[in-house]
């Protein structure tokens, strides 16, 4: 038996219900009676349609359409992989350290060493432009349901709608872009249930005002990855600048809360969530749980080991290579928890019954049974073609494999589609769609949890910080920087540096500013704990998931450890102060 045969079986048998049941499982529980939460789908509300009504039944408060946009035009899509904000009127961008490492390398000059010792602009004309950098702000979005869908409806078979839906959507990109400066992006929401064309205004000149050390922006490493409490300073400020070379001036941007925000009040995330799947069908799900997730959980492990390897043979290369072990090891993790999550039997008997519950609608409209009445079967008798595509060859070619899986995926996104179709003419707005790695704004609380036989505080300190260090011997990857073991008297320990709350995010919101109903930065958001990880497929509030760097941590450590006095008062006159 291969390697990779006997890898695979034993990690098929680590993850099967009967094994989860053991450990995770909840004896005494009747699953038959186990039934759907209202936000299992989440809390990824579009701007397309905010849910005005409900933010002012949970929490008295009702958005205007001016607060709306905003909130959208203060947010920023960072390149392609994150998330960010406008928080002050001369172009200062705010997103999390580890969504500026890369850009901290490429302007690192011949003899420094940024990651080691950070980078502080102590003028204007000491922030140094990032090349190929750029951030994307929305400043359009226009419904073509219609008319894609239309297209899509003239096909006569799968393949000649996928043409014409694809012909249709680069003609509205083409269309609505120009240039460098407006980009046009076509979005599938609700698997295709609705489209609109995202417009925006791409920045391609910004540049770096602050980076702290690696060692503060990612403290306790890959172990406190995806863990709470936490200790991070993952914060980086970039400006924009105009085609005149001039800080960028802007109308719409966050101001800065020095009061930070109290547990059980309202706060909100806007950024930029990557990809979920709550919207897959339980056997869609299944297939995940069985095969697809635990195939890439063993391609990623195999890759980790590997650079592991590289490591210990090379030291000298040890920082460069770093950075891609984290990209790995970080997946790992939330491969591993999501696989975790879709053993879970209450998660997965939660979703059985929202599936349930959504067929018997359809069913009992003669409209929509003929419509979609079939497309969950439609959809099982594909997942079944992938489990045999499967079977026929495991421990053959993972290229012959991907051509056939490929080739039935393009029929299963077909079903996707109308599958979507039905779930917006069912609930329409009131669950939101999956994420797509567009704007998006989620609504939650800060709260304490039970955790590993004890409580997690809504909020940590500085002094965490430094009894991490001391607790683990001064050792990586809980080491600090000089800087932060000679501090400043002025330097206040007790103040918030990291808080948890109930929103609810995924990657690509790296970065995301957290805001109350002032639109007031009250924290930037940048990891989710070990409990976030079924998030992929199902949202909970049981727990509060998201983890975030506090305001007045932020300003504490600005003004009175890096002493950038400048870039605070600029962050709380929201201006450059001269």
């Amino acid at each position: 038996m291969s390697k990779f045969k006997k890898l695979f079986i034993l990690l098929f048998i680590a993850f099967s219900p009967v094994y989860i049941y053991s450990q995770s499982g909840t004896p005494g529980v009747n699953l038959d009676t186990v039934k759907a939460h209202k936000f299992d789908g989440g809390k990824m509300w579009t701007f397309d349609f905010p849910p005005l009504d409900y933010f002012q039944e949970a929490y008295g408060f009702k958005p205007t359409q001016a607060w709306m946009d905003k909130v959208r035009m203060s947010a920023l899509r960072f390149a392609d992989y994150c998330s960010a904000s406008f928080v002050s009127e001369d172009g200062l961008v705010m997103t999390n350290h580890h969504c500026g490492r890369e850009s901290v390398s490429l302007v690192q000059k011949e003899g420094e060493d940024l990651h080691e010792n950070g980078f502080i602009a102590a003028k204007l004309e000491d922030e140094r432009k990032v090349d190929r950098l750029y951030v994307d702000q929305l400043v359009k979005i226009i419904d073509v349901t219609k008319e894609i869908q239309s297209a899509i409806d003239r096909g006569k078979d799968p393949d000649e709608k996928d043409d014409f839906k694809y012909q249709k959507i680069t003609e509205i990109e083409k269309k609505n872009s120009e240039g460098k400066t407006t980009v046009c992006q076509v979005v599938s929401l609700y698997n295709g249930g609705v489209y609109s064309a995202y417009i925006y205004k791409r920045y391609n000149d910004v540049r770096l005002v602050f980076a702290p050390e690696d060692q503060a922006g990612f403290f306790g490493g890959d172990p406190d990855n995806f863990t709470y409490p936490r200790y991070n300073l993952d914060c980086t400020f970039f400006r924009v600048y105009d085609e005149n070379g001039k800080p960028l001036k802007v109308d719409n941007f966050f101001k800065w809360s020095s009061n930070g925000a109290e547990p059980g009040e309202p706060i909100f995330v806007v950024g930029n969530p990557g990809s979920t799947s709550r919207l897959l069908t339980m056997s869609q799900l299944e297939y995940n749980r069985d095969i697809s997730y635990p195939l890439i959980l063993n391609y990623i492990n195999g890759l980790v080991d590997s650079i592991r390897t590289l490591i210990a043979r090379n030291p000298d290369k040890e920082k460069e290579l770093n950075n891609q072990l984290f990209e790995f090891t970080n997946s790992q993790k939330v491969y591993k928890g999501t696989v975790k999550g879709l053993n879970d039997l209450v998660l997965m008997a939660r979703k059985k019954d929202f599936e349930k519950k959504f067929r018997a609608a359809v069913d009992a409209n003669p409209k929509l049974k003929a419509k979609y009445g079939n497309v969950w079967n439609d959809i099982a008798k594909i997942v079944i073609d992938k489990r045999e595509a499967y079977d026929k060859m495991k421990g053959g070619s993972f290229r012959a494999l991907y051509s056939k899986l490929n080739e039935i995926g393009k029929k299963e996104e077909y079903y996707n589609q109308i599958l979507g179709r039905a779930i917006f003419e069912v609930y329409g707005t009131s669950i939101p769609p999956d994420a797509t790695f567009t704007l998006r704004i989620s609504d939650g609380i800060i709260k304490q949890y039970d955790y590993n036989g004890t409580t997690a505080p809504a909020k940590t300190t500085f002094f965490g910080a430094l009894d991490r260090y001391f607790s683990f011997n001064k050792q990586y990857p809980w080491s600090l920087p000089n800087r932060w073991l000679n501090l400043p008297k002025e330097f206040d320990l007790s103040t918030p540096f990291n808080f948890i709350s109930t929103n609810d995010i995924i990657g690509g919101n790296s970065g995301s500013p957290m805001i109350n109903k002032n639109a007031e930065i009250v924290g930037l958001v940048f990891d989710g704990n070990i409990e976030s990880m079924p998030g992929e497929f199902i949202y909970t509030d049981e727990v509060p998931t998201t983890v975030s760097v506090d305001s007045r941590g932020l300003l504490e450590c600005i003004n009175n450890l890096y002493l950038l006095k400048r870039l605070g008062a600029e962050l709380q006159n929201g201006k450059i102060t001269e």
